[in-house]
């Protein structure tokens, strides 16, 4: 039953928030962040920059492994996951228009060495 709630209330949540950055020109990123398996990753770090290299957000994964970056201008962005020396890619080009919501799913991958 709590369950039932929580998910209920995540979803009034994340409309509650698209509604609000409708209402005032701006836009929304949300998604989850998957392992290499499809399963949902919890906590996992999740940064947002602007294509013009400003603006860079942070926000954490809930227990389902959604994020959400909400009121952002509009424009391109680039989004990436990391959790405990896994990364995913970084997901360019992700285009935000006001009242809109990009979904992006980003998937965790074992960071290899070269790459640190």
């Amino acid at each position: 039953m709590q369950l039932k709630w929580f998910l209920t209330a995540s979803i009034y949540a994340m409309l509650a928030v698209v509604s609000l950055a409708a209402s005032s020109g701006l836009g929304t990123v949300g998604g989850q962040v998957l392992d290499f398996t499809g399963k949902p990753v919890a906590n996992a770090h999740v940064t947002l920059q602007a294509s013009d290299g400003g603006d860079l957000q942070t926000t954490e994964s809930n227990t389902q492994g959604h994020f959400w970056f909400a009121f952002l201008p509009e424009g391109q962005y680039s989004i990436r996951a990391s959790d405990h020396g896994r990364v995913s890619e970084w997901r360019q080009n992700v285009w935000v228009s006001p009242g809109h919501q990009a979904d992006v799913t980003l998937h965790l991958r074992r960071q290899s060495r070269a790459s640190r």
